[in-house]
């Protein structure tokens, strides 16, 4: 397309239609057309406003992508032909950080910033609507971003994980009969928010807040009694709550001054601001180290294997009696947040060595107990990455030459870093684990159509996958693709059936629990998780289940009535119990020296232990006695 046939399509197009035709002319006359493919970027984050200039789309859609420094990307918002693209970066001095990224074939006239700019200034009416259009997206993209952030990370409830008790003040008590003088004047000597109210048997009446006193000041009313005015019948909360209990009364009920009680008695009070202790745990330090690290080499010593500041945290959640699922959880989110640095500074790298920066979008994915977010201090590595399809560019040896030096670079920094590499191969630099989002969908055909037993190995560990790091988007349509040929293949299902009866639990045929293995050593991942795990997911897939914790899946079984509420909770219970023992014999392997493995000896266990692990046990069984007779039932003679 020619400059002249430009100028026809653009000038009575809104707001070019306000120019005079010289003006017009100025502005064509120094653009440039050009041609993306789908999934190139008309321009990324990474470029300096210097470097942008303002795209006249001409035919073709685009979209506006948001990259948030969790290295999860947001689609804020599409481009349509006769859209200009990149004005508001211009004039807001590139503060807002985003890229485009073509969704088809795109044709687009580049026009040049300078002359742009020049003409706003002598056409005060092109001007206003430009910088008009430029307030109604800046009010468009921080609504979508506000909804787009609103849902908080998972990562960010396991915080809250504490007891009521570690964040509690002392408590200030007024009597009901006193005078809201005498309140006040506590207040004020105590530099308190509020008081508990008490009867002469120092039993909870109400409570008295600012916000109390403020309405007597304001309200004339003859009445001074403290029991006038307090607030009856508060929300309260015991001391061994966990403080997320207690977060969500603040966050929806309004509550600002909540007495903690002990039996029957306040021992304590939280107001918004005690949640601000927990800006002091160790692990939002650790956090924060782990987002300033500048070389792979920072990252090192902060690896769960490593740092004893990690590893007192986690014992003291589990001395808080935290779930050992949640426990896992946290294990899992503070490993996330390692790998999405080491991808960044991995990028980084790339980026100084001459590499430039990653030429197609592309999703980082985890598998194994990390893709579940159950895992522990013993692991490896095993993950993946969903490139977006390429095969249509010009200089696809560019895009594989790009990507194999990444996930080469990636899975090294990832070993240095305590996650030691997968001995089956299941890592990023393998071409199995690194396809298309196109060549990721034929995988899953063949796994389904091929059944033996290396695809239902395949199948198994990739339907366990969780993105954590680049365009989601990409990750959840593969998702969506995985569980729904999964639902509808009955052979698969089958065989998954088979292969997870084949190992079985050390349960006798009295439903007797054998606790006496050899070398006294069992063996939690083999004689109870996996077989927990591997129903959980069988059943997933026959429903279509998409979440991946064995957790949030039970829960989803749980809610479409597929799996009863009895035995959702019996799962739970199980998964707490193995889990809790296995973090705790790491912690102790790791402060001892040891090599960390999944064994625990039976021996060292007390009373209780041991029937709490019985019990777990049994449920695995039941579990999988079920399961035994559904693979009879349905198996093909």
């Amino acid at each position: 397309m020619e400059q002249h046939e430009l100028l026809e399509i653009v000038k009575n197009v809104y707001p070019f239609d306000v120019l005079t035709e010289d003006q017009l002319h100025y502005i064509i006359s120094g653009s440039k057309y050009t041609t993306f493919k789908k999934g190139e970027f008309l321009f990324h984050e990474d470029e300096t406003v210097e470097e942008l200039d303002i795209y006249f789309l001409v035919s073709g859609l685009a979209k506006n992508v948001l990259h948030r420094s969790s290295g999860k990307q947001y689609s804020l918002r599409f481009y349509y032909p006769g859209d200009l693209i990149g004005i508001m970066i211009m004039l807001t001095s590139g503060e807002m950080t985003f890229s485009v990224q073509a969704m088809e074939n795109c044709n687009v006239f580049r026009i040049q910033k300078s002359r742009l700019l020049d003409i706003m200034t002598r056409n005060n009416d092109f001007s206003k609507i430009i910088f008009e259009s430029i307030g109604n997206r800046m009010k468009t993209l921080y609504d979508e971003i506000k909804s787009k952030s609103s849902d908080q990370d998972d990562e960010n409830i396991t915080l809250f994980r504490t007891k009521v008790h570690n964040l509690m003040d002392s408590p200030s008590f007024i009597h009901e009969e006193d005078s809201i003088l005498e309140a006040a004047n506590v207040m004020k000597d105590r530099d308190t928010y509020g008081l508990v109210v008490v009867d002469s048997d120092k039993t909870l009446k109400g409570i008295l807040t600012q916000r109390e006193i403020l309405s007597y000041i304001t309200e004339p009313d003859r009445r001074e009694k403290v029991k006038d005015w307090m607030k009856r019948n508060p929300f309260w909360i015991r001391d061994e709550s966990f403080a997320y209990e207690a977060l969500s009364y603040f966050k929806h009920e309004e509550v600002d001054f909540v007495p903690i009680m002990r039996n029957d008695a306040v021992v304590g009070v939280l107001t918004s601001t005690s949640f601000l202790n927990i800006q002091d745990s160790n692990y939002l330090d650790l956090s924060y180290r782990i987002q300033k690290a500048v070389k792979n080499e920072d990252l090192v010593q902060l690896a769960t294997v490593k740092s004893e500041t990690f590893q007192q945290f986690i014992g003291d959640l589990l001395h808080q009696e935290s779930p050992g699922y949640d426990v896992c959880e946290v294990i899992s989110n503070y490993n996330d947040r390692l790998h999405r640095k080491i991808i960044q500074l991995t990028e980084k790298e790339m980026r100084e060595e001459g590499y430039g920066r990653a030429p197609i979008n592309y999703c980082f994915i985890v598998m194994g107990s990390q893709g579940r977010s159950e895992q522990g201090f013993h692991t490896d590595q095993d993950n993946g990455i969903i490139l977006d399809d390429y095969s249509h560019l010009s200089d696809t040896k560019r895009v594989d030459s790009y990507f194999q030096a990444f996930t080469e670079k990636l899975n090294q920094k990832l070993d240095a870093c305590g996650f030691p590499e997968c001995t089956g191969g299941i890592m990023a630099k393998e071409q199995k684990w690194k396809r298309s989002y196109t060549d990721w969908k034929k995988a899953i055909d063949d796994w389904l159509h091929e059944i033996d037993a290396q695809e239902v190995q395949n199948t198994t560990m990739f339907y366990d996958f969780r993105p954590i790091y680049g365009d989601y988007s990409i990750a959840e349509e593969i998702r969506r693709y995985l569980a729904e040929k999964s639902k509808r293949s009955l052979s698969m299902q089958q065989l998954l059936r088979k292969d997870a009866l084949r190992f079985k639990l050390p349960v006798g045929p009295l439903g007797r629990v054998n606790l006496k293995p050899k070398n006294h050593l069992f063996n939690i991942k083999k004689s109870g998780l996996m077989q927990i795990v591997n129903m959980i997911r069988i059943h997933c897939v026959k429903y279509g289940v998409k979440e991946v914790n064995t957790i949030k899946r039970v829960n989803a079984l749980k809610n479409m009535q597929a799996f009863h509420p009895r035995d959702a909770e019996n799962v739970k219970l199980a998964m707490h119990i193995l889990l809790t023992l296995r973090t705790r014999q790491n912690l102790k392997e790791l402060k001892e020296g040891k090599p960390l493995s999944n064994d625990i000896d039976v021996r060292e266990l007390s009373k209780d232990e041991r029937q709490r692990l019985k019990e777990a046990i049994q449920i695995a069984n039941r579990l999988q006695q079920v399961m035994e007779i559904s693979f009879n039932r349905n198996r093909v003679v």
